[in-house]
């Protein structure tokens, strides 16, 4: 390799080489012709921020040299990667390699490896005990492990400490204190071989034993499933919540403090339930508060009154009295701890909402209980409905009506609640519930596909319901034999007897073509006055002594010369004129029809959806002479679906 640049090009453009494909890593391999430079690095491992200075040690002048402080491979002349400073600083961890690129002759390269320390500082903690002692904690992390120790200043002109990790336990460092003042510890992670690292701060203040006291809990008060607890504790001291089990032994639950405050638990399902907090300090010293207990609280209503009981708070020695509040103002004040009840009647309203609350006194302890609200209520069931119909509307839904028991005016505010039973002798289950309304429309049904019985039930402003009212049910029209209508007999209404049954004639658009009345009658047959007519459609009307109506569901009766279907059992395609086709004989009463033939294959051979019928021929050839099977699909006017199959014989 040649390079002609001279000085001045180097010092005019900071470029000394012209650009060359070479090798991959000029570390690793060296140009070819190109000399060894020398060169000397002032440290080679330290801790981020790390400077470095580079010193040439050829003997050619330093002005014909660049350095790449973070080498990677490649060509560093192409990418211009090349400075002339002689100092860097590295701010981020890791190994780098550092290259020599001189103007000198033929050129040379040069290179040196440095490493660049992580000096993240460590984290821990500092906390006091009583006695005047302050522990040091460093928690075992990645930024831990990566030091060989720890050098603790703990600011008092003390000597700094070294720290080991020793083992795979805790880190930590006790020191005591000769003073009473705030302190700020310095915690430094350390590499031996070089001796630097990072450092963070924390101010600790040393307790003295007055300090470091028994905790208090001064109130306790529970809101639902959560339970609050006051604390009162030294400034620096902390505290941690213990709950009493079934056994009665206390355990430690993961919820603690410093100093005055709160600690809240969040899961308290029964009453009471009684709580210590704890205070341990870091030298092993236990300091417990008394026992305090939660209240344990339910309301019920009754004739106009309420009932609140309770339950008492463990069995405290100093208990003094319980305070029990109706709408947070004061309702009784009751001295005996066994005292766990009050009937509260003052004033009970039907229907309002009473809010109730109990407060316990134990000697400085304030002991608060959830608060619950009730609706007043009264235990004596109102009357059920009397009046109660339904009926089968034009839409096929069930319209249900009723009359409530007791007027609105006297009870503007009730429930309907709606039963329905979806099988003879089955269960009624409820279905629906109407407020401060007595009609109740059911979609949920097909009245057209059988009878519904209801019964409705009337709760009033109190929450009282009455027995279920008598049994009503929807009357189902349709046909079970080939000349009769046939509906069901179960009376639609409630209070009264079925005087008469009108079977209503309707066209298309349910306008009514003719009444004919057949008392008590519950099937008809319907006369075929009009030859024409293939079907007829029908409903029934239900007429009550007072004259109330109930419909049944429509129904289309077809009279039994429309429903006819024939199909040859042979026919001879032999261009005669006679029996030529296979085709559906009988009704044209339908929406539409299909054909479909198979062979002995199960292969479909013809199929149409006309009467066209068929001639004996696939593909346009005479079909073989056989047994060919077919079916039959057809829809009548009202959506009906009948299928019939058979065989038939093709004779040549």
């Amino acid at each position: 390799m040649c390079i002609s640049l001279g000085l001045n090009t180097l010092v005019q453009t900071n470029v000394a080489w012209a650009h060359v494909v070479l090798a991959d890593d000029w570390c690793a391999n060296r140009p070819p012709n190109a000399a060894a430079g020398s060169f000397s690095v002032s440290a080679q491992k330290g801790c981020a921020p790390f400077t470095v200075t580079v010193k040439n040690t050829t003997n050619s002048p330093d002005n014909l040299f660049l350095y790449v402080y973070d080498y990677q491979g490649g060509d560093p002349v192409a990418a211009k990667a090349g400075v002339a400073d002689i100092t860097h600083v590295y701010t981020k961890p890791g190994k780098y390699k550092i290259l020599q690129i001189g103007n000198v002759s033929t050129g040379s390269v040069a290179c040196q490896e440095i490493e660049v320390l992580d000096a993240t500082p460590p984290n821990f903690r500092a906390y006091s005990c009583a006695n005047m002692k302050v522990v040091v904690d460093i928690p075992r992390d990645a930024v831990t492990e990566q030091y060989d120790d720890f050098k603790i200043d703990w600011n008092d002109g003390s000597p700094v400490e070294t720290v080991s990790k020793t083992g795979a336990g805790a880190i930590t460092a006790i020191h005591t204190y000769q003073n009473k003042a705030t302190y700020q510890i310095k915690v430094s992670g350390n590499y031996q071989s070089i001796n630097c690292g990072g450092g963070s701060f924390q101010q600790v203040t040393p307790l003295l034993d007055t300090e470091f006291t028994k905790p208090v809990i001064t109130k306790l008060t529970t809101t639902g499933t959560t339970a609050t607890l006051q604390v009162q504790a030294g400034a620096q001291q902390s505290v941690t919540l213990y709950q009493k089990d079934a056994s009665g032994a206390y355990i430690a639950r993961p919820i603690s403090r410093v100093g005055n405050g709160s600690l809240v638990a969040t899961d308290i399902t029964a009453h009471p339930t009684c709580f210590k907090v704890v205070s341990q300090n870091a030298c092993g010293e236990k300091f417990e508060s008394d026992e305090v207990c939660s209240i344990g609280l339910r309301v019920e209503a009754r004739e106009k009154e309420n009932e609140v009981i309770w339950n008492a708070p463990g069995n405290p020695a100093n208990f003094q009295q319980y305070t029990v509040t109706k709408n947070d103002a004061t309702l009784r004040t009751l001295n005996g701890l066994t005292t766990t009840s009050v009937v509260d009647s003052d004033g009970i309203t039907c229907n309002e909402s009473y809010c109730y609350q109990i407060t316990a006194l134990v000697g400085s302890v304030e002991i608060v209980s959830d608060q619950l609200c009730i609706t007043a209520g009264s235990s004596t069931p109102p009357p059920p409905f009397s009046t109660v119909q339904v009926s089968v509307n034009s839409d096929n839904r069930v319209d249900l009506r009723s009359i409530p028991p007791i007027p609105t005016s006297q009870s503007p505010s009730y429930r309907m609640v709606i039963f329905r039973q979806d099988q003879p002798g089955g269960a009624f289950a409820q279905t629906s519930m109407e407020v401060d309304r007595n009609i109740h429309q059911d979609g949920g049904v097909q009245p057209d596909q059988q009878s519904y019985c209801y019964q409705v039930v009337y709760q009033n402003a109190c929450g009282g319901s009455s027995e279920p009212s008598k049994t009503v049910c929807t009357i189902y029209l349709n046909s079970r034999s080939a000349s009769t209508i046939n509906w069901t007999g179960e009376s639609p209404f409630a209070d009264e007897v079925i005087d008469r049954y009108i079977i209503e004639k309707v066209d298309g658009n349910g306008t009514v073509l003719e009444e004919i009345t057949v008392d008590l009658n519950t099937s008809y047959e319907p006369v075929q006055d009009d030859p024409n007519a293939l079907e007829a459609r029908f409903r029934v009307k239900a007429v009550s002594k007072s004259g109330a109506i109930s419909y049944s569901n429509f129904y289309t009766y077809l009279f039994p010369q429309a429903q006819r279907l024939f199909v040859p059992d042979a026919f001879t395609p032999n261009g005669d004129g006679l029996n030529d086709l296979l085709e559906v004989k009988g009704s044209t009463n339908f929406q539409s029809l299909q054909l479909t033939v198979y062979n002995r294959w199960g292969e479909v051979v013809f199929s149409t959806e006309n009467r066209e019928g068929w001639d004996g021929t696939i593909n346009g050839q005479p079909a073989q002479p056989g047994t060919y099977a077919y079916r039959i699909n057809v829809v009548n006017l009202e959506g009906k679906k009948t299928e019939k199959t058979g065989s038939v014989l093709l004779i040549r």
